[in-house]
């Protein structure tokens, strides 16, 4: 064992304390091997290995490359018989901080020879590496002149490099100064390419590294050569990546394009370089972001395309941001793609807008505008397509405004409409076509009325009164004020003559047996009703009445006829029926009892009416309330749909009368589940302070000792010059020097003064915490099917499944001391929560899935009304087209005109104001 005040310091300051001749020291060295220490023996290892150098070097010649850094950069020479302060020989310094003039002489020597290198560090110290372990030395010869004591670096100020330079990077080099960071490594040989190597090493530059390839490209050094260069290009690209994601908005994309440029220069310098290729992985992630943009851009575009929507910018931003990307590397596959797709609508708009100018110059204005079609909304934004449309729009105005003073009023107008359709938004256009059709209408209606007044007469004359009148009576009411004095001319004929030919058609066709009957009664009554308003003769509106009563009598029985059928199927036309009565004979009882007693049928077999059917294929407790929220769901989204849809939430399937459709919805699958996984893990935590010494204070105390050497060096300075009686203007320097180092001893003492010794410090401890990572997982599936009153599927089944999974973690025990950065995390995932969040996801799905499918029930309705007309089923045909009538709205289906149609041709019955007086009696919603 040691004994507890030994140090190793201690142990070498001793040996260099006696003295010691070479042989003396090497046996000494061998009695330290032979100690049972380690310490001993590894410094008598040391010791033996310089001992060895310096016993075979004695009269050694060395060569050694000198590095440095010359005016024009980095350079080298070559030198032969190298000594310091002409000597091979030096002196050891390692753990000494003061050598003393007095011990100088006890140090242990070493030689050069043995050695691979020497240098000089940034702190002006000596480095002799030996076996690949640097040791501190200073010069075998010092000069203490009047100090008693130098630093290791002080000491090497006095080491000055002697030798034959025999090569050097630059013609005309001598020896370099030994100055920090001067390097001598030692050789067997001259040897210029080993030299260069080393020299483009030093630099660290890229020039450097391919100024060697040029001259060594084949040597055995170049492929570390080019592995020096990539890592340089590499960490270049590196800094230039980073500098561009600190970026906030990265729209600069300079730094992102040196990154790309530098890193393929580091794979042109070593083939398949591993981090250059990771890195522009990097880079192709940060390029398909910038992409991402541009996609949008060019999706956006193409939508305001379709739309007929401005939106040229979205085109131009992509092919300019797309442009850049591709600056940054322009063999990037997704970017030259999507940069083509941009370019290529860029060119279909330009061959466009060419194409277009083409017809304008050649007149064809027709074509010009049809070519543009797919762009005229972006004229706001493109001064071309503008100036093309304005010149059309021009054409157009002008030739109207023309055809208007010739009073061509029809052409005027075509001319407005196609100006109006080239800007819509132009008032003066619209002005001149209202006026135009204004005065076409005019004269049109004067025209036909003109037409009408000669038949008119022809009617007349040859005493058919009936015909005269009516066929001027029967004109639009724009027509009516140029024929308005023929009419009163012919009144009073016409009243004579229709009361006859009414009560002629009552003789042949009253009773009432079928279809002519129907027809002749009813214009029996139509003539009755126009004679009796212009007369007022009262036994003529006894007449009218007493017919009308015949007639709502028939349509009564017609439809009681239907209306009694078997579950409510004759109910829509029995229910039409109800309203031609009504239309001859308001507020009959009959009518009012018939259609209170078959309300409910009608809203069930005529309107659209679904009744909803949930069933829960899951346990109740999983999911509880959620069966009845869903069918209310359900009957909402039913109800609001835009169809006018009566929703049944609650209906008796045994119910004589039952909805067009049911919708049969299940649930399969309803649940949450949760796994926990506990995990105990360990960080640290701040548990307790205590003071240590501040490093400023220690760096300013450094500072502050070495100023006052400088001062003693400038002061002994000074006094050698004077004693010496050198030049007044050395003399000068001197004392400025010494009045310097006074100054910096006097900044130096103030900041030491200034600093705090010692400075609090945290004790740093472990400590365990609990991870309780939840993993939850939620599964909501549901079906839905349609099917008509016979059972049939309407639609087939479709499956809505929705899931979702959420990982949360919860940390406890997590002290607020934590040094490493962890929170408490307290709060648990709630899984009711999660679950109903769910719910909804699946409930708005299948809704909308409902409402898509609850839209395609008009069509389907519809096509069933012609199957049954193909099959001779005119009755059910008949209800199906009632259904489709009241399923949509009045102006916004073609099939209506044929629903109107059939139900006229087939069972003279009109859709139109005697229905809805009867339908106001059933706007009672039906639950």
């Amino acid at each position: 064992m040691l004994p507890s005040e030994f140090s190793p310091e201690g142990a070498y300051s001793g040996m260099i304390s006696q003295k010691y001749t070479p042989i003396q020291a090497y046996g000494r060295a061998l009695t330290m091997l032979r100690q049972p220490s380690r310490f001993f023996r590894l410094s008598a290892v040391t010791l033996l290995c310089c001992f060895a150098a310096s016993l075979q070097a004695a009269n050694t010649r060395m060569t050694a490359i000198a590095l440095f850094d010359g005016s024009d950069g980095p350079a080298y020479v070559q030198i032969s018989g190298v000594t310091l302060n002409g000597k091979t020989e030096l002196r050891m310094c390692d753990g000494v901080t003061k050598i003393e003039k007095r011990n100088y002489d006890l140090l242990f020597k070493t030689q050069l020879a043995g050695a691979t290198s020497l240098e000089r560090s940034a702190d002006g110290v000596l480095k002799l590496t030996v076996n690949s372990k640097p040791i501190c030395v200073v010069p075998g010869s010092l000069r203490f002149d009047k100090k008693t004591e130098l630093t290791p670096a002080e000491a090497a100020d006095q080491a000055m490099l002697q030798g034959l330079i025999i090569s050097s990077s630059t013609p005309g080099l001598g020896l370099p100064p030994f100055k920090p960071g001067v390097r001598l490594v030692f050789v067997a040989a001259p040897d210029d390419e080993l030299a260069a190597y080393l020299s483009a090493d030093r630099a660290h530059s890229t020039s450097a590294w391919q100024a060697f390839l040029q001259h060594y490209g084949s040597s055995t050094r170049a492929a570390d050569a080019r592995n020096a260069m990539a890592a340089i290009y590499e960490g270049s690209a590196e800094s230039a990546f980073a500098e561009y994601r600190r970026s906030v908005t990265r729209s600069d994309l300079t730094r992102l394009k040196q990154a790309q440029q530098q890193a393929d220069d580091a794979e042109k310098s070593v083939a398949g370089y591993a981090p250059a290729r990771k890195l522009k992985e990097q880079i192709n992630k940060e390029q398909e972001s910038l992409l991402e943009s541009d996609r949008n851009s060019l999706q956006n575009f193409r939508k305001a395309l379709t739309e007929h929507a401005v939106g040229y910018a979205q085109l131009a931003a992509a092919k300019q941001h797309s442009e850049q990307v591709i600056e940054v590397n322009s063999q990037y596959p997704p970017a030259l793609a999507l940069h083509a797709e941009i370019v290529g609508e860029q060119r279909k708009l330009n061959s466009a807008v060419q194409s277009a100018e083409t017809s304008l110059t050649a007149r064809r204005y027709d074509d010009a505008m049809a070519v543009l079609a797919p762009y005229r909304s972006f004229a706001p934004e493109v001064p071309r397509i503008d100036a093309v449309v304005s010149a059309v729009y021009t054409v157009h105005l002008v030739r109207g405004q023309e055809f208007a003073k010739s009073r061509a009023w029809d052409q005027a107008a075509a001319e407005f409409r196609r100006a109006l359709d080239v800007r819509s938004d132009s008032n003066d256009a619209a002005a001149a076509l209202k006026n135009a059709e204004l005065q076409s209408n005019n004269a049109s209606n004067k025209q036909a009325a003109q037409n009408a007044m000669a038949q008119s007469r022809s009617y007349a004359a040859k005493g058919e009164f009936v015909d005269a009148y009516e066929i001027l009576a029967n004109l639009p009411d724009a027509q009516q004020p140029y024929v308005a004095d023929q009419l009163a001319s012919l009144q009073k004929n016409y009243v004579t003559a229709a009361f006859r030919r009414a009560q002629k058609l009552q003789e042949i066709h009253v009773p009432i047996r079928g279809r002519a009957d129907e027809d002749a009664v009813r214009q029996a009554y139509d003539l009755l009703e126009r004679a009796s308003s212009l007369s007022g003769d009262p036994a003529m509106k006894l007449k009218r009445d007493l017919l009308s009563d015949k007639i709502s009598a028939y349509y009564v029985e017609q439809a009681q006829k239907y209306l009694s059928k078997p579950m409510g199927s004759g109910v829509g036309i029995g229910w039409l029926y109800l309203g031609e009565a009504e239309r001859y004979k308001p507020n009959m009882g009959v009518v009012r009892e018939a259609m209170a007693r078959y309300a409910t049928a009608y809203q069930l077999r005529s309107r659209l009416s679904m009744g909803v059917v949930l069933r829960d294929q899951t346990s109740r407790r999983d999911n509880l309330g959620f069966a009845d929220q869903l069918r209310d769901a359900i009957a909402n989204g039913l109800e609001s749909s835009g169809l006018p849809m009566k929703a049944l939430r609650q209906f008796n399937e045994s119910d004589s009368v039952q909805p067009n459709f049911v919708l049969v919805a299940e649930i399969l699958e309803h649940r949450v589940v949760k796994n926990t996984n506990l995990e105990t893990l360990q960080s640290k935590y701040r548990a307790a302070t205590h003071e240590v010494k501040n490093p400023a204070w220690l760096q300013a105390n450094q500072d502050y000792d070495a100023a006052q050497q400088q001062l003693s060096a400038a002061q002994r300075a000074a006094a050698d010059a004077q004693g010496q009686h050198k030049k007044k203007e050395v003399i000068v320097a001197a004392n400025e020097a010494v009045a310097a180092a006074q100054k910096h001893v006097a900044d130096t003492r103030h900041t030491l003064e200034t600093t705090e010794q010692t400075r609090p410090e945290n004790v740093i401890e472990t400590y365990n915490y609990t991870k309780k990572n939840i993993d939850l997982t939620a599964v909501v599936d549901t079906t839905f099917r349609i099917k008509d009153q016979s059972g049939n599927a309407v639609e087939a089944p479709s499956e809505i499944r929705r899931d979702d999974h959420k990982v949360a973690v919860v940390l406890d025990n997590v002290k607020p001391e934590d040094t490493e950065g962890i929170k408490k995390q307290s709060t648990e995932p709630d899984e009711g929560q999660f679950l109903t969040d769910l719910e909804i996801q699946s409930r708005d799905a299948l809704i909308k899935s409902v409402r898509e499918k609850v839209l395609l029930l008009p069509g389907k309705i519809l096509a069933e009304a012609r199957r049954r007309t193909q099959s001779g089923d005119l009755d059910g045909a008949a209800e199906e087209y009632v259904l489709y009538m009241n399923a949509v709205s009045p102006d916004s289906s073609q099939g209506r005109e044929e629903a109107a149609n059939f139900l006229h041709d087939h069972f003279n019955v009109t859709v139109g104001a005697q229905a809805n007086t009867a339908e106001s009696r059933v706007e009672r919603p039906l639950r």
